[in-house]
């Protein structure tokens, strides 16, 4: 029948267009997203490597020209990867856009690599004091999306805390103790973030330099109690000892 036949019509061409939704985004992604991924991985590259600081505290300080450029560069990836977003939101791309290989890998690295800028960001103009914390408040759809696909693609259990939020964590640990909170209020996090930086840092995922050379880390460690210090599962992974 003829209507039959105009809906399958119909849904033949949404499909066709949703197909050249994703072929779009795909040089968007070649055109803009790899290049500036690349510029932020020799950044990171750079920033660990000279002055001993890692590189969200050397985004966060915001003292070189480098820097600002690595947030012209934060800028221009979040513009890609909202931009997918809202198309996934809107149905504009092929229903098994968000378990393809190809797309987990794409936003599996760019959470990595720029969501610690972010959260440096909301830190370095102090948002945390007026929206609160960040993953409670403030974290944008472009990471919680790339986070959950790779957590359904390798059927992993929703993590609070991971490889690209940390940060945060560590963040608000700094904050809570430096307001000379007592360490047993926090103490059962404090063990929860060391276990996860060990798995991060045994399966390659973070290099010990994130941690070791970079002071908003090195000051949380160095509030902590030196009886937790010595027993703990991260303390080899410092060059800096307290």
């Amino acid at each position: 029948n003829v209507r039959a036949r105009l809906c399958l019509r119909a849904a033949g061409e949404l499909e066709n267009q949703k197909e050249r939704n994703e072929e779009k985004i795909k040089k968007e992604i070649q055109d803009k997203a790899l290049a500036s991924m690349s510029d932020l991985e020799e950044y990171k590259a750079t920033c660990e490597t000279n002055n001993g600081k890692g590189y969200y505290d050397a985004f966060k300080v915001q003292k070189e020209a480098k820097d600002f450029q690595a947030n012209v560069k934060r800028l221009v990836l979040a513009g890609v990867w909202d931009e997918i977003i809202e198309m996934l939101k809107r149905y504009e791309l092929p229903d098994e856009f968000e378990g393809k290989k190809e797309w987990i890998g794409h936003g599996t690295r760019f959470r990595r690599l720029v969501e610690p800028l972010d959260i440096a960001n909301y830190h370095r103009h102090l948002k945390n004091e007026d929206t609160g914390p960040y993953m409670n408040k403030a974290r944008p759809k472009r990471y919680r999306y790339t986070q959950r696909w790779l957590e359904h693609a390798n059927r992993l259990p929703k993590e609070e805390i991971t490889e690209s939020t940390f940060w945060a964590e560590v963040e608000e640990l700094c904050s809570w103790i430096s307001n000379n909170k007592p360490f047993e209020d926090v103490k059962e996090r404090i063990l929860k973030l060391e276990q996860d930086i060990k798995k991060w840092t045994d399966k390659g995922v973070l290099t010990k330099d994130v941690f070791s050379k970079d002071p908003t880390f090195i000051k949380l460690w160095e509030s902590l109690p030196h009886e937790h210090k010595s027993t703990s599962g991260i303390s080899s992974l410092f060059t800096v000892k307290g």
